[in-house]
């Protein structure tokens, strides 16, 4: 399915559950250095609750590693808390062949491995789902809040 499919597909489904305004739409931050071209990144929806925020990809692939560069960029480019941000990832890609889901595992060990580029510095924290395990944790939500809650990692990556 195209990613734009899934996209939609992601906002209905938050939506119906916790209502029309529960997501705060794309989020790009870009960087502009002399002599370089101005260079951008996005990420395809978020959640602004209280002081915290939620950037949400919404990867349709088999994309490790092409997340990974987008986590590096976003960590350049971000210009909001980074304590009080979370990069979230939901997975919609399922292997053609078998049948699978794609093992949340792979992103967060690409995630992982930027970190020790630059392991002084302050990376945004990050999570990944697939959608499975996502809708699972919805449906155990009451609330916007309650599932913002269940994706944070207890400790920052």
């Amino acid at each position: 399915m195209p990613a734009g499919d899934n996209e939609n597909l992601f906002r209905a489904l938050m939506i119906e559950k916790f209502g029309q305004d529960c997501l705060s739409g794309r989020k790009s931050y870009s960087l502009e250095l002399n002599g370089f071209p101005k260079a951008s990144i996005s990420v395809d929806e978020s959640i602004s609750q209280n002081d915290r925020t939620i950037l949400i990809e919404i990867d349709s692939g088999n994309l490790a590693k092409l997340l990974a560069g987008q986590y590096a960029l976003l960590n350049g480019m971000y210009d909001g808390s980074k304590s009080n941000s979370l990069f979230l990832v939901i997975h919609y890609y399922k292997d053609s062949k078998t049948g699978r889901l794609y093992s949340r595992d792979r992103t967060l060990k690409n995630l992982n491995a930027i970190k020790y580029f630059n392991m002084e510095a302050d990376w945004i924290p990050f999570n990944a789902f697939n959608i499975e395990e996502f809708e699972e944790l919805m449906s155990d939500s009451e609330s916007l809040e309650e599932l913002a809650q269940k994706v944070w990692p207890n400790n920052a990556n």
